[in-house]
């Protein structure tokens, strides 16, 4: 089986958040079966195409777009504010991150009319927990298909080998692979989930969240 076509679209958030979407794009182009597409990796191509071309390719080509979000939505990554971030040697944030959010959140707005279109749009929650307070979303994406993660893991590796993106049809696949993974290959994503959500709301944040629920 060809891997699945993924792309991954984040907010510029915290190194924490970083350190924790690379693990998950590394488990899901090297354990999970799928070819990922993320600005990362395609620095380079962003810079030349720009942008909202490059995103826009990419949307058109993958057979899922994962909107990478934190347990809840702030307005640290809303359209045209910028959070300001401590580069981490290893997994510092790239700056295209900061147009492609707002960008993909447009995108999905502009398929809210049309279920078929919107199907390719998924959420990740990258929180341990799931519960009322982690489906907290902005209004983009609050009819998106939603995971959490890690409890989700398993459902959304499945999930991903489940359809297959043909012209602008998603459709099932009559013969679906089992997706084997080991404990071990998780384990820096586990880790990363792990230290992101033993991170405590400072008082604004939990002021916020009050306000949202």
């Amino acid at each position: 089986m060809a891997p699945v076509s993924v792309l991954v679209v984040y907010p510029a958030e915290t190194p924490a958040f970083q350190r924790s979407v690379v693990a998950l794009v590394e488990f899901l182009q090297w354990h999970g079966g799928c070819k990922v597409a993320i600005d990362m990796w395609q620095q380079e191509k962003i810079a030349e195409l720009g942008p909202l071309r490059w995103l826009a390719e990419q949307v058109k080509v993958a057979d899922r777009v994962l909107i990478i979000t934190p347990l809840v939505e702030t307005s640290s990554f809303l359209p045209g504010h910028s959070t300001p971030t401590k580069n981490l040697p290893e997994h510092s944030i790239p700056a295209a991150a900061h147009d492609l959010y707002p960008l993909i959140l447009r995108i999905v707005a502009s398929h809210a009319k049309s279920a078929t279109e919107l199907a390719k749009f998924w959420v990740v929650q990258l929180h341990a927990q799931k519960d009322k307070k982690s489906r907290v979303l902005l209004p983009e994406l609050q009819t998106c298909r939603t995971f959490c993660l890690m409890k989700d893991l398993n459902r959304l590796c499945k999930s991903l080998h489940a359809q297959k993106t043909v012209g602008k049809k998603i459709l099932p696949l009559l013969f679906k692979p089992e997706i084997f993974y080991s404990r071990n290959s998780t384990a820096k994503l586990r880790e990363a989930i792990k230290m992101l959500s033993a991170k405590k709301p400072g008082i604004s944040d939990r002021m916020l969240n009050k306000d949202l629920c």
